[in-house]
């Protein structure tokens, strides 16, 4: 019997892995304990969090360590006798070493190492993929980075992405809607995808976690839309909890995690206890929203046209005053909320260290009915067995409920109600009859009676945690082994009471349950092989086995009783789905490190996944890359290139991954059940399997400079990307001879092509005065290579297309007729009519009219930017940042739909007689016209501003703290926009891969000040 591929590719790896192990030194050694404390360099204070490390040279590494709260640190290693340089780093600052004698005393007392506000961190430790660390100069792509000390500071951030916003080059982060617990996407680099998920892999401490932005009920954009949900699961995480974040934005970077990196990879690494005695920590918020603007309504005090055709009762009464009602007041509110952690860590000298926290967070939104609610707690222990192996466990468990309430495309939803419905209806009318709100002329739902008597509630449960085992059997050899799981709970309700939206309506509810459970399984093995002096090779390999099951019953039930609440009513549905993907395979990467400046980097992730078709089932992703620090070279300081930078250092890229496809199950025939006489049938599915169906596969080039000036005063970092995707999976019609429709086949082409900036200056840094800045800039344009045929357009929702030649999701629609000059054509009545064209046939007759359509604008900025700075007057702390978008467009449904109802100002124009009757209200030409309803979307703002300051003086002390911080803060305060609404940045499709940029109806993002206090004791 002959192995299979896996074993003879697997024992191949292991005999490369083996044929590099160095054998055990021969030197004697000492174990040898390292004690120290790193201070900031102005200010002598302790730093905490500062990873500390030994220079070895060709030798290898030792293991690192981190600083407790004191700045207190302690480093144990079996060494030989000799000097050795010791280095300390931190995210924000730039290095400091010093070199310490290795003698005849197993303890070694070492002078503060003090670190400087820096702008070029070059020495930072990241992780990219591999679950090595190694330093940020050692890579050939970016991989930008963010401090938990940054994310708890953003202000009013409930989730982690939105405390992202405004730190990350390339990286665009929305808030799609205003409500409460979430509703934020996030594209690097651009889109790559049209059919698949567009959001970047989440990985949390090495789980490979569940980020579904699928809703369970429509309650934004209409259920059958596609990652709309309102809520995102991201918000599970509490910011607090976060020690850093690494972003890897490109195929590049994240190659080694293959056919789920294709939208790039966010790794999220969580706080854990340091050597030392307990250090307890508790940080208390209080906060208050307020909607950021108002919709403008029609408050002419005449009956118009769009009054009488909503109610033609009111005909007789054209032009004669009404009392007109504004009550968006009873419909926002100053919405209250609290954040608390309550954290204890430490660590013994026998290798024991722990994590405790607890957080608890509530909030109420600007709209009235709606809040979040998180409740949670993480433990996180390590345990050093023995000078080679550690083993740790790390655990969180929490629970959250959302109160939401219908908004966008929902007729029922709270200002879509506002918009349709004519301010001459009085909604806190009572209807005598029934005793209850009385309905709108319109939609007959009555917004006052959604938000007091509705209920759409969203509640999960989770737990997300791993066991880990850290081996050291060689100095230069580390295995590491990683089971990681996420399970969590989702339950939605959505109660439409007894007569909710007419006499006639008999109530409904929805309870559908989601439940999610990820699984993964990671072994890795890393090897540092010192060749000859100045000459190291770093190998890692690696195993991967994930394991997805999303599990789905949705319960139903109308003709309800008044009063109830349970899917208990005579007229009950019920339906369930279960969906699983599996993942598996291995990776292997080689580091050649010459001189210790010019790093060479080769990798490969073999993988397969149970959606890709069976003769494709196994794929290949590579991935090669080169740094070069020029400053390292003997010489530059005194040469030409010296005397114009004090840092730089060269870098390319090329790597490959993969996507999944739309559906895991395209490449298997799927039925339907269905009923046939009273009992079960099978109907064959009109979509063909697709056998052949492999992964949307990108491919990146990546070119970069990172150089520092002014005594690393002043530091650029620039890098330009040029991405394709291929094989992009698209629906492509069958002839009707084959017996299907339609069947998914990867057709498709993508590019992203950009260039991103980045800026920092530690423009002052004195004792009593410190001030950085930092200027984020990104351009990326996209553009559709390829479709199945070059005619194809794919529209999605209302006007959000897929078009060769054109960027993904531009808006396509109607347009106006125009003259020669440029100036509209009107009707002959003289309102809005959309141009159509006509063609003639020979004799001269008309043989057919069409709708003019074209490209309309485009929802994808063309620069996005961000600007930040940081002051410390005397020990108060000052931030600031702006967050702004360029050369974007906004589809303004709301006003398309305030017009056509004529709830907006221009129906008083029309009650007035300023204009012709028609022109806005009930133009079905007009309300087609999306011409008329593109606007510029770009906007500045002003994101985050702060006022920090810490106290440590004996009346803190008084309390059992060691010291207390002061802060009041604001987010999201004013926005700079030309845009006609509330808000430019919100979109009603939510996370949506195609259809972006539109806002209807969408609550828009709260103004939030935020005063906290936080003791460490």
């Amino acid at each position: 019997m002959h192995p299979s591929p896996t074993r003879r590719w697997l024992g191949a790896l292991l005999l490369a892995l083996a044929g590099l192990m160095p054998a055990r030194a021969s030197a004697q050694q000492t174990t040898y304990t390292i004690i120290g404390t790193v201070v900031d360099a102005a200010t002598r204070s302790p730093i905490a969090d500062a990873t500390v490390q030994l220079r070895t040279g060709a030798q290898g590494s030792v293991p690192r360590t981190v600083t407790d709260a004191a700045g207190r640190y302690t480093l144990r290693a079996p060494l030989a006798a000799g000097t050795y340089t010791i280095e300390a780093t931190q995210l924000g600052r730039s290095a400091a070493t010093r070199q310490i004698t290795l003698g005849a005393s197993a303890a070694v007392q070492v002078e503060p190492l003090l670190l400087s506000s820096g702008v070029l961190q070059l020495e930072e430790v990241v992780v990219t993929g591999t679950g090595a660390p190694v330093e940020r100069r050692e890579v050939g792509n970016t991989v930008s980075s963010v401090s938990g000390e940054e994310i708890a500071r953003a202000p009013a951030a409930t989730s982690i992405d939105q405390a992202l916003q405004g730190r990350i080059a390339g990286a665009q982060i929305s808030e799609s809607s205003g409500q409460p617990g979430g509703g934020v996407s996030i594209r690097l680099r651009g889109t790559n995808t049209i059919l698949g998920n567009a959001e970047p892999l989440i990985v949390i401490d090495g789980v490979i976690v569940d980020n579904n932005n699928e809703a369970l009920i429509g309650l934004g954009a209409n259920a059958t839309r596609s990652n709309t949900a309102l809520t995102n699961r991201l918000s599970d995480i509490p910011p607090d909890d976060i020690e850093r974040v690494e972003v890897l934005k490109g195929a590049a970077a994240a190659a080694l995690y293959g056919s789920r990196a294709n939208s790039g990879v966010i790794q999220i690494f969580t706080r854990r206890g340091r050597s030392g005695t307990p250090q307890i920590r508790f940080s208390t918020e209080m906060q208050a929203s307020r909607t950021p603007g108002f919709l403008d309504l029609n408050m002419e005090p005449l009956i118009g046209p769009a009054d009488v055709a909503a109610d033609a009762s009111l005909r007789p009464r054209l032009g004669q005053p009404v009392e007109r009602y504004d009550i968006q007041d009873r419909i926002f509110q100053t919405g209250y909320g609290t954040s608390n952690q309550l954290s204890v860590s430490g660590g013994t000298t026998t290798g024991t260290s722990y994590y405790l926290s607890g957080n608890w967070n509530e909030e109420d939104g600007i709209v009235r009915s709606t809040g979040y609610r998180r409740y949670g707690g993480r433990a996180r222990v390590s345990q050093r067995l023995s000078n080679w192996l550690e083993v740790g466990v790390n655990g969180s468990y929490l629970r959250t409920r959302t109160n939401l309430v219908p908004e966008g495309e929902q007729t029922q939803g709270i200002l879509t109600s506002v918009v349709f419905t004519p301010t001459y209806f009085n909604p806190a009318a009572i209807d005598s009859v029934y005793g209850r709100y009385a309905y709108s002329p319109v939609i007959g739902t009555n917004v006052l009676d959604v938000i007091e008597n509705w209920k759409a509630q969203n509640s999960v449960t989770r737990f997300l945690g791993n066991v880990q085992a850290t081996a050291t059997p060689l100095r230069n050899l580390t295995l590491t082994y990683l089971a990681g799981v996420d399970d969590g709970r989702e339950e939605a309700a959505y109660l439409q009471p007894f007569r909710a939206t007419s006499v006639a309506f008999t109530g409904s509810l929805q309870a559908p349950v989601r439940s999610v459970r990820r699984f993964n399984n990671d072994f890795t093995a890393a090897l540092v092989s010192p060749l000859r002096p100045g000459v190291e090779l770093n190998s890692v390999a690696g195993f991967r086995y994930t394991d997805d099951r999303t599990n789905t019953i949705r319960a139903g039930a109308s003709s309800l009783l008044p009063g109830a609440t349970l899917a208990n009513g005579p007229v009950q549905t019920a339906s369930q789905t279960l969906v699983q993907l599996r993942t598996m395979g291995g990776y292997i990467q080689e580091r050649l490190s010459l001189a210790d400046r010019l790093f060479l980097t080769a990798g490969v992730n073999m993988e397969a996944s149970s959606a890709f078709g069976a003769d494709q089932r196994w794929q290949a992703f590579p991935r090669v890359s080169a740094s070069y620090v020029v400053d390292e070279q003997p010489g530059f300081s005194e040469g030409l290139l010296g005397s114009v930078f004090s840092g730089l250092r060269l870098r390319a890229a090329y790597g490959q991954t993969g996507g999944q496809p739309p559906s895991e199950y395209l490449n298997q025939v799927t039925y339907t059940n269905v009923a046939y006489g009273g009992l079960s049938g099978l109907r064959p599915p009109t979509l063909a399997p697709s056998p052949d169906l492999k992964p949307e596969r990108q491919r990146e080039y990546e070119f970069g400079a990172d150089a520092s000036f002014l005594g690393d005063r002043l530091a650029a970092e620039l890098t330009y990307y040029d991405k394709r995707t291929s094989d992009l999976v698209l629906s492509v019609p069958l002839a009707t001879t084959s017996g299907f429709a339609t069947q998914f086949r990867n057709v498709g082409e993508l590019t992203n092509r950009g260039v991103e900036a980045s800026f920092s200056s530690a423009n002052v840094q004195r004792e009593n005065f410190r001030w950085n800045t930092r200027l984020l800039l990104a351009h990326n344009r996209n553009r559709i290579e390829r479709l199945n045929q070059r005619s194809d357009t794919i529209t999605f929702e209302y006007l959000n297309a897929v078009v060769e030649g054109q960027p993904l999701g531009v808006f396509l629609g109607r347009v106006y007729p125009r003259d020669a000059n440029g100036n509209i054509i009107y009707s002959a009545a003289g309102t809005p009519v959309g141009a159509r064209d006509t063609v003639f046939n020979a004799s001269g007759g008309v043989q057919s009219v069409s709708i003019r359509r074209r490209v309309l604008g485009d929802p994808n900025p063309d620069l996005t930017a961000s600007l930040s700075n940081n002051f410390t007057i005397r020990g108060v702390e000052v931030g600031v940042l702006f967050d702004g978008r360029f050369g974007n467009d906004v589809a303004n449904f709301t006003r398309r739909s305030a017009d056509y109802f004529g709830s907006s100002p221009n129906a008083g124009v029309e009650a007035r007689g300023d204009t012709i009757v028609g022109t806005f209200v009930r133009n079905n030409e007009r309300n087609l016209l999306y011409e008329e309803f593109i606007e510029d979307g770009s906007f500045v703002k002003l994101r985050e501003i702060s006022l920090g300051f810490r106290f440590d003086q004996p009346w803190v002390r008084r309390f059992g703290a060691s010291d207390m911080g002061l802060r009041v803060a604001a987010r999201n305060l004013y926005t700079w926009t030309d845009y006609s609404g509330i808000d430019p940045e919100v979109n009603v499709f939510a996370a949506s891969t195609v259809a972006r940029g539109v806002d209807f109806s969408t609550t828009p993002i709260p103004r939030t000040l935020v005063v906290g206090l936080d003791f460490n004791f």
